[in-house]
């Protein structure tokens, strides 16, 4: 299995309506690709982890690619191989973390969401911003954090999109 975490800004201004609707788009392509994932949001810069068959996680990338509204795509850690999901609750879900309060909440007083505003990340950085931002995400929703129905993730609500 392959997980890849990239780093992508918007190139047009969306409202948060419209994001939540482009991550429900994202879900439902995931979920019959076999692709699991979690992404954040700060300042129309999104970190995104997906995860699968590299074939399909290829294609989602590519998906991703074609898709106007993101820009500036960059890699910021892959690796295969990698044992179990490590997002695999939903097919793609999404965390507003333009919020300082949801910031203090999730990651802490020492945390600014505008580190992720950085072009180059560290890898350690952004594994561990989705890993704490996804638990707390699970734990919102009280859902599972582990996969679950032979790794298809789930297709979230609007009230499973944490922040907005």
């Amino acid at each position: 299995m392959l997980q890849v975490v990239f780093r992508s800004q918007l190139t047009i201004l969306l409202s948060y309506l419209d994001i939540q609707q482009s991550c429900l788009e994202a879900a439902r392509s995931n979920r019959k690709a076999g692709v699991t994932g979690f992404m954040v949001e700060c300042g129309g810069v999104f970190l995104q982890s997906i995860e699968g068959q590299r074939s399909d996680v290829t294609k989602a990338l590519q998906r991703v690619h074609r898709d106007t509204r993101h820009g500036n795509i960059r890699i910021v850690y892959s690796e295969q191989g990698i044992p179990r999901r490590r997002f695999g609750a939903w097919a793609m879900n999404v965390m507003f973390l333009d919020d300082d309060s949801l910031c203090k909440t999730v990651f802490g007083s020492e945390y600014a969401c505008d580190e992720m505003l950085v072009p180059s990340m560290d890898p350690a950085f952004a594994m561990g911003v989705l890993a704490v931002a996804y638990r707390h995400a699970c734990s919102m929703t009280a859902i599972a954090p582990a996969a679950g129905g032979g790794g298809l993730g789930r297709i979230p609500r609007i009230d499973d999109m944490i922040g907005r």
